[in-house]
């Protein structure tokens, strides 16, 4: 339920509290947004400590995930690491991107989050039986709540979303429509990384953490139809590289984080 009611009551002085899901088996977030605002914390090493919504508590705005810091809510993922750039001056990964940098990032993350993000929701309004399984959340229930997470929750969860793709707009469009609209995006996307390390040199920025979050989706969770990631793969292996180097540097923790659930394992020395 959204709530405007801070989680955390006995906080520290700018330390940041990010509320989101529990793990789940294959990805530390099947959340594309909250796995984007983690990996920004780690980039940009902001101190911060994981809590879990336990399924049910949301931000004011009833998003998930929304951050907690000195006291004070922000819900979207966009505005969380406004907020915390604002909060972190010196944390910023941004600041040496010259204005045309900026600019296509800012192009490239409306490509990403407006276009290629509907594509995983609508994959997920068509099958989301996977997370009623140990690479989801299934573990993260027992008795008659696991019962009633893959009987009934389930389809509600998936009711909902087919609702909100079907309004966005994409999902009025065949399987294979939607494959198509990605494998561009795909294109479009591989072609601006092409031969480099990160998007925009040798260091990760924003861009970075927000394509990894979304990239991720498809290379590490299971797929209604698995074309997109087939295409990903066999098509822009630069996409794969760039996805596993970003795990590899900031997500050394990944199997604790999924397979042992671990909310907050320790990722750095």
């Amino acid at each position: 339920m959204p709530s405007t009611r801070i989680m955390k009551r006995d906080w520290e002085k700018d330390h940041v509290y990010l509320v989101q899901f529990p793990r789940a088996g294959c990805i530390p977030s099947p959340s594309p947004f909250a796995l984007k605002v983690e990996t920004w914390l780690r980039v940009a090493d902001v101190p911060y400590t994981n809590i879990s919504n336990e399924f049910s508590k949301m931000s004011n705005k009833g998003q998930i995930p929304f951050v907690e810091v000195n006291g004070r809510q922000v819900a979207d993922s966009n505005f969380i690491i406004d907020h915390l750039i604002e909060t972190f001056s010196s944390k910023s990964l941004d600041d040496r991107l010259t204005p045309m940098e900026k600019s296509y990032a800012r192009a490239y993350h409306a490509l990403v989050e407006d276009s290629l993000r509907w594509v995983l929701v609508y994959e997920r309004s068509r099958d989301n039986k996977w997370f009623a399984t140990d690479e989801g959340f299934l573990s993260h229930f027992t008795g008659i709540k696991k019962i009633a997470f893959k009987n009934f929750m389930l389809e509600r969860l998936r009711k909902r979303i087919a609702g909100q793709v079907f309004g966005q707009g994409m999902g009025r469009n065949t399987v294979e429509e939607v494959v198509t609209i990605a494998k561009k995006d795909l294109d479009a996307i591989n072609m601006f990384l092409g031969n480099k390390k990160y998007f925009f040199g040798d260091k990760p920025v924003t861009l970075d953490c927000t394509m990894f979050a979304h990239l991720s989706q498809y290379l590490y969770t299971p797929q209604a139809f698995p074309d997109v990631k087939n295409y990903m793969v066999e098509h822009t292996p630069n996409l794969v590289s760039f996805v596993n180097r970003m795990k590899e540097a900031y997500w050394p923790d990944w199997e604790e984080a999924t397979k042992g659930h671990s909310m907050n394992s320790k990722w750095k020395n």
